[in-house]
């Protein structure tokens, strides 16, 4: 058995900035638990993109690509389409003009991109063709989006326009149905542009990051109420700038600088040290939260609200050639791949630029879960499961990496508690091979179990 020592917060914070750049000095390195499956490479190479979705549901990845000015012959705007399931390139879409943001909406077979002519492309994803153009009326970029199935509303910002505002757009009608303005009046007045938004289906509501505001210079996230078509609530930001925004479980939402906000009371809960981004994803398969931006990917686990580690998936590059980052990615959440795309100027499609597709091998689970219990009973039993292909060894902790350990073996297989399982007990999968030390680091995956009276 390996020894546990418990850590304060502050001394795991202090191996989390200490260990963390050591163990990831090679672009593509194996880490806790991720391996890079492959790089594919997009024809005439990646210079630079925005915003990429994934539609899990056709096993879809799309990225607006914003073409290659320095390609011969050169390669105007475009959205690349990739095969999630075989991990290939399909096709690239020629656009009208450069795009920005990117949803899918996949019953009505639509992909929606916003275009910096200030209109939005609806592409039938059928035959991979424009079908509609829709003209958000504003004098630039049309960017970031967020789809509610229930009232058929698109809600795109126009952050860079004076001053930035939103559209709630019907995707009944290809029309725009009305223009928030951030300008102070009829909305809070940005002094920062407008980011990602997100629906909340249970709530019913639209969520929008918004980095900087006359009244919250740290930025807010706004509510909008897609039946009165107004900003409902503006919640303050703790973390300075939030730009992705994503929603989580337990009807919280986690912003690209690290906060956690529970939505009913409109309170940031905690704060995650040590992450950022631009566009970030929750992938409800193995409920993380990947957050892309220059070049690393930060892992975060949605239950537990740890980060987990970053990944290098660019690297520097001499001058006068840029770096080589990422600025978004998005995972499908079937097989829980995660797909960068990650771009150079003027590097063509050398090693690491296109999509590199990252895949968790390591998985925890508990079965039953919720454990069912009765008479008022506060514990319970479960089986735990575990598979961590990129592992020898591993210890189940209990509470923490470094919580009491519940049982050290190979990487496969399950073992099953005694009746001392409490509501919300969370398991962390370590992985211990050669010494490694019990940090956030070396977790694999985690475990959330929940009791339900009968």
């Amino acid at each position: 058995m390996h020894t546990t020592k418990l850590l304060s917060l502050s001394g795991l914070a202090f191996m989390l900035t200490v260990l963390l750049p050591l163990a990831l000095a090679q672009q593509g390195q194996p880490v806790a638990g991720y391996q890079m499956l492959r790089v594919i490479t997009i024809p005439g190479g990646l210079a630079g993109n925005d915003i990429s979705w994934v539609d899990s549901a056709n096993a879809r990845y799309y990225l607006a690509d914003r073409g290659n000015a320095t390609a011969s012959p050169v390669i105007g705007p475009k959205v690349d389409v990739i095969d999630t399931e075989n991990g290939v390139f399909l096709t690239s879409i020629p656009l009208p003009s450069a795009a920005n943001g990117i949803l899918a909406v996949p019953r009505a077979h639509e992909l929606w991109v916003g275009l910096n002519d200030s209109t939005i492309a609806v592409i039938d994803t059928n035959t991979n063709s424009v079908s509609h153009i829709v003209p958000t009326g504003g004098t630039a970029r049309a960017d970031e989006m967020a789809y509610d199935p229930d009232d058929h509303l698109i809600l795109i910002a126009n952050d860079r326009d004076a001053p930035p505002f939103v559209s709630f757009v019907s995707t009944g009608t290809y029309s725009v149905v009305k223009k928030i303005s951030y300008d102070g009046v009829s909305g809070p007045k940005s002094t920062g542009g407008i980011e990602q938004p997100v629906w909340d289906g249970p709530a019913s509501k639209f969520y929008i990051s918004i980095p900087a505001t006359a009244t919250n210079a740290n930025g807010e996230i706004d509510e909008l109420d897609p039946q009165t078509l107004r900003v409902t609530r503006s919640i303050p930001s703790a973390c300075t700038g939030p730009t992705g925004l994503v929603l989580i479980p337990g009807q919280r939402l986690m912003s690209a600088c690290g906060d956690v906000i529970d939505i009913a009371s409109g309170k940031v809960v905690t704060t995650v040290a040590g992450v950022s981004g631009h566009e970030i994803w929750y992938n409800g398969g193995d409920q993380r939260v990947y957050f892309g931006g220059t070049q690393n990917m930060y892992v975060v686990d949605a239950n537990t609200y740890t980060l987990i580690t970053h990944l290098v998936v660019g690297v520097p590059a001499a001058a006068p050639l840029p770096a080589q980052s990422t600025h978004s990615l998005a995972a499908d959440d079937v097989n829980n791949q995660v797909f960068v795309a990650v771009s150079a100027a003027g590097t063509g499609s050398g090693s690491g630029v296109g999509i590199q597709v990252w895949r968790n091998g390591a998985s925890l689970t508990a079965v039953p879960n919720p454990i069912p219990v009765t008479g008022g009973a506060t514990v319970g039993t479960a089986t735990l499961s575990w598979k961590a292909p990129n592992a020898q060894i591993i210890e189940i902790h209990v509470g923490s990496p470094t919580g009491p350990v519940f049982t050290e073996y190979g990487n496969s297989g399950s073992a099953t508690t005694g009746a001392w399982v409490a509501d919300g007990m969370t398991f962390y999968l370590q992985d211990v091979t050669g010494g490694k030390p019990l940090t956030a680091d070396n977790t694999l995956a985690t475990a959330v179990v929940h009791l339900q009276q009968k």
